[in-house]
């Protein structure tokens, strides 16, 4: 399990850097917005199958590759950097990136058991 979430993990990471040099921040989102959301996504997604995959697709996809995929410490960077022009934009860029976070998650899990209950189904 071990080589399972540290092979997910690198994974991830560097994904998650190669998607934050193309994707710059906007206005009140942070440049990890859409990197955690898609983390979030995957998660549910990974939720709702949990019971049908092995424990080490489990600790590979959720805890390695999402784990390294999402981000606070760069979350944090950005909000930081938001701080240093106006505080207001911070309660504002929280609460976006929790609310599509677990509705993305939310989404994901949704996906995931329609796409299951297709192929059992067939």
């Amino acid at each position: 399990m071990f080589l399972a979430v540290f092979v997910g993990g690198a994974l991830g990471s560097l994904l998650r850097e190669a998607l934050s040099l193309e994707i710059p921040g906007v206005a009140f989102l942070t440049s990890t917005f859409g990197i955690n959301v898609a983390a979030c996504f995957v998660l549910g997604w990974l939720y709702s199958v949990r019971h049908k995959v092995h424990a080490h697709v489990l600790h590979l996809g959720a805890v390695g590759f999402c784990g390294g995929l999402s981000t606070f410490s760069s979350f944090v960077a950005d909000l930081e950097r938001f701080a240093e022009s106006d505080l207001w934009i911070i309660p504002l860029a929280v609460g976006l990136e929790i609310t599509f976070g677990l509705g993305a998650a939310l989404v994901g899990e949704k996906v995931g058991h329609f796409f299951h209950s297709e192929r059992s189904s067939s």
